[in-house]
C-alpha cells in the first residue's frame, strides 16, 4: 500500500442533524458564494489570497480553524445574493436538498463542516494497472496510480478511472490470454466457527475508531497524536482482529482497523507537510521527503 497518509477532505459538507453528508460542490464558491463562520464574518480573506477559491486543504484548514475559534461545530455557506431562479436551474440537486431541510437559500445560511473526501493512496499499482500480486489488477479510488500527487484536483479522478479502468481489463484480459487458467475448483467450507462476541460492541469499536481518526490523523496532524492514534487502534486490534465474524459489518471493522493503522504510521513517518498531509509540528515540505511511503500488511 502506498501513499496512505494522503486522504482529502473537501470543504463544504452538508452539516444538518439527520442529513446525509452529502457535498455542496465548490462550484458555488466558484461562482461568488461567501464563507462566513457563526458571527457572520466573512473570514476566508485571513487565510489566503484567494479567498474562497483557494484549494481544498486549504480551504479545510481554515474552516477547522475558525470552528475552534469560534467554538462551532460548522461554518456557513451564503449564497443570499445569488439569484433564486437561476440557483435552481444552476444547482438542482443542492436547491431540492435545501428544500428538503427547511432552508430557503434566499435567506437562510447553509450549514457547512468538511469531511474526509477521496483516498488519494491505496493499492500502488504500475503503468498496466498491476499490483505486486499476480493477476490483480487496482484501479480508482482503491488504486496508488501517483496520477494526483500528493493533492488531487477536483474530478481528475473521474479521468483516472477510465483510463485505468480500461488499462485494469486489457491487462486481465492479457493475462488470460497469455496462460493456463490456473484456479482450482475448491470446495467452500460453510461450517466455520465464529468466535464469541458478546462482550465486543464492533459497533462502538468502529464509531470510536471514526472519532480518533478525525482527531489525530484528520486535517492537520501532529506526531504525538499520530503515535497515539497507532498506540489506540494496536490496542482495538488485540481483541478485534482475531475473532472470526459471519457478517460484512464485523470484517468492515476488522479492515477499517487495518487500513486506519497504516495510514497513522504513513503520516508519522512523512515528516513535512505536503498536499493533503499537512503537519503543524513539520509545516513545511522537505525534499528528502519528495517520495512515495510504502507500507505492507502480514496476515
Amino acid at each position: 500500500l502506498r501513499d496512505m497518509e494522503f486522504m482529502q477532505f473537501h470543504p463544504t459538507t452538508l452539516y444538518i442533524a439527520g442529513a446525509s453528508r452529502a457535498l455542496i460542490t465548490e462550484t458555488l464558491r466558484g461562482e461568488g458564494a461567501l464563507l462566513l463562520d457563526c458571527n457572520d464574518v466573512r473570514f476566508m480573506p485571513e487565510y489566503d489570497e484567494a479567498c474562497e477559491l483557494a484549494p481544498r486543504d486549504i480551504v479545510s484548514r481554515a474552516i477547522q480553524d475558525r470552528m475552534r475559534k469560534t467554538d462551532s461545530t460548522h461554518v456557513y455557506l451564503d449564497i443570499r445574493h445569488f439569484d433564486k431562479k437561476h440557483f435552481s436551474k444552476r444547482f438542482p440537486l443542492i436547491s431540492e436538498l435545501s428544500e428538503s431541510f427547511d432552508i430557503d437559500v434566499s435567506t437562510d445560511l447553509i450549514p457547512v463542516r468538511p469531511s474526509a473526501h477521496y483516498m488519494i493512496g491505496g493499492l500502488a499499482t504500475d503503468e498496466k494497472a498491476a499490483t505486486n500480486i499476480k493477476n490483480l489488477y487496482a484501479c480508482g479510488e482503491a488504486a496508488s496510480t501517483g496520477l494526483h500527487g500528493a493533492n488531487r484536483l477536483g474530478s481528475n479522478s473521474l479521468l483516472e478511472g477510465l483510463v485505468f479502468g480500461k488499462v485494469a481489463g486489457q491487462s486481465a484480459i492479457a493475462g488470460l490470454n497469455g496462460g493456463s487458467n490456473y484456479l482450482r475448483h475448491i470446495k467452500i467450507k460453510y461450517d466455520i466457527p465464529t468466535s464469541d462476541r458478546s462482550r465486543l460492541d464492533a459497533v462502538d469499536v468502529r464509531n470510536s475508531l471514526c472519532s480518533l481518526m478525525w482527531r489525530n490523523v484528520g486535517i492537520t496532524r501532529q506526531g504525538e497524536r499520530l503515535t497515539e492514534a497507532e498506540e489506540i487502534i494496536k490496542f482495538w486490534q488485540r481483541y478485534v482482529m482475531d475473532k472470526v465474524f459471519d457478517a460484512p459489518f464485523g470484517w468492515e471493522c476488522q479492515n477499517m482497523l487495518t487500513v486506519s493503522d497504516l495510514m497513522a504510521q504513513a503520516a508519522n513517518q512523512r515528516k513535512e507537510s505536503r498536499g493533503v498531509h499537512f503537519r503543524m509540528d513539520h509545516p513545511e515540505p522537505d525534499d528528502k521527503f519528495a517520495r512515495h511511503i510504502e507500507l505492507c500488511h502480514e496476515m
